[in-house]
């Protein structure tokens, strides 16, 4: 028996050996989790933006179809650039969050820059406007133009001056329809402080806003559709620095 004990000995010997010697087996590797899966959140568009941001005077809840409040100068939708000829120079860009208009003005003459691709009807038109610096004439003035034909040369235009007063025009090709001449309003600031007009069209009825006070309402059946603008009179010899915002139409 003691021979059988020292080759059990033996094979337990040998059978540590051998297990020393091998070498222990790698640790598995991890397998790292998959990657979060990349949501793009959406982008809102920056007219859709603007939209919710404004509220338009006596807002008749008509769906908004343009508006800029030239925050990204990648997607302003007014005109941009310049343009020389008789009556005067002009150069459209957009500043610190503003449109702005340069104008060296010639020869007495009106001022028009059209709201693109929109035709109205029935409408809700605001714009946010002031006249930054100004030289020579004294009289300054600016406003609203709608229902505007090009070729036949008619529309609406609705105006404050440096005067505090308001006007309501017509006009079509050279003849010119006083329809509200000259009132007075204490709800308008110094144009150089800047003020907000809003004009309220349902069917052959206008109504009239200034920094959110209502004026009055005008009836007119002349002029059915068109397009609208912002508008200005402007004096001979005189430069004048425009700064427009907010810029929104509302139709149904």
């Amino acid at each position: 028996m003691p021979k059988l004990n020292r080759i059990v000995v033996l094979i337990l010997v040998l059978t540590l050996l051998a297990a020393c010697g091998q070498e222990p087996e790698p640790e598995p590797t991890p397998i790292p989790p998959p990657p979060e899966p990349i949501v793009e959140m959406p982008t809102q568009n920056p007219a859709e933006l603007c939209a919710q941001q404004t509220f338009i005077s006596g807002d008749p809840g008509f769906p908004i179809v343009f508006c800029d409040n030239f925050e990204d100068p990648a997607m302003v939708m007014m005109p941009i650039g310049g343009d020389e000829n008789k009556w005067g120079e002009i150069t459209l860009d957009t500043y610190n969050g503003k449109y702005t208009a340069r104008v060296e003005v010639k020869r007495d003459n009106v001022l028009t820059l059209s709201v693109p691709n929109v035709d109205v009807r029935d409408f809700a038109f605001q714009v946010e406007g002031r006249l930054a610096s100004h030289s020579g004439h004294p009289y300054h003035s600016w406003g609203l133009f709608f229902k505007m034909d090009m070729e036949e040369g008619s529309y609406y235009y609705f105006m404050v001056d440096n005067n505090q007063y308001y006007y309501f025009q017509l006009i079509r090709g050279d003849r010119q329809t006083n329809l509200i001449t000259g009132r007075y309003t204490e709800d308008l600031n110094p144009l150089d402080e800047g003020n907000t007009i809003t004009v309220i069209g349902q069917g052959d009825t206008y109504s009239f806003y200034i920094n959110d006070e209502y004026q009055e309402e005008f009836s007119d059946n002349r002029l059915v559709t068109g397009g609208v603008g912002i508008y200005s009179e402007m004096r001979e010899g005189t430069i004048l620095d425009w700064e427009f915002d907010n810029i929104v139409v509302s139709t149904p």
